[in-house]
């Protein structure tokens, strides 16, 4: 185990523990106060944004009560893992940007239990609306667009983006 020190705000320390194996696809853990990541993706500093961004959200939403919502409301853990993984992408290279752009709808529609399909999620990462835009019933979460969701980067990403093809939700590969 190799331990990594990271900076919320500036000013707050998180540690951030390098461990071998993870239960599962997990690759990344957010225990509020401190990260654990698999020790191949230490180096991928988006994933690692992607916790922090957790770890921010811990703290914003009085910790408990943050977990305790990520937990119990599907709507709640859409919104924040949308927020997190709008700073994964935010943080990509340009060249590999579009790529996370499609592997974080497709890890989004499959892992959390949000009962949304890959498109759907696409459109709430970019802020667009889908082509069969649905409202879920069981959620609370407003699908409606918002432009201003969506970044100048994540929206230049979606220009350049070529339209994936229909592959079967497997766990990340490792960065190259």
């Amino acid at each position: 185990m190799k331990i990594l020190m990271e900076r919320l705000w500036k000013i707050l320390p998180v540690p951030v523990l390098a461990v071998e194996r993870m239960p599962g696809r997990l690759i990344g853990l957010s225990m509020g106060v401190f990260v654990i990541i698999r020790s191949d993706f230490a180096a991928d500093r988006p994933t690692v944004i992607h916790e922090l961004e957790h770890c921010k959200q811990f703290w914003r939403g009085g910790a408990i009560v943050h977990m305790a919502r990520y937990y119990l409301s599907q709507a709640y853990r859409l919104k924040v893992e949308v927020e997190a993984f709008r700073a994964e992408i935010e943080a990509c290279e340009s060249h590999c940007a579009a790529a996370r752009l499609d592997e974080a709808a497709r890890a989004l529609s499959s892992g959390y239990r949000i009962d949304r399909d890959t498109e759907a999620c696409l459109a709430l990462l970019t802020g667009r609306t889908p082509a069969t835009a649905e409202k879920s019933p069981q959620t609370d979460i407003d699908d409606t667009p918002q432009e201003s969701w969506a970044s100048p980067a994540i929206l230049t990403v979606m220009a350049a983006r070529p339209k994936p093809s229909i592959v079967p939700v497997a766990a990340r590969a490792k960065p190259i």
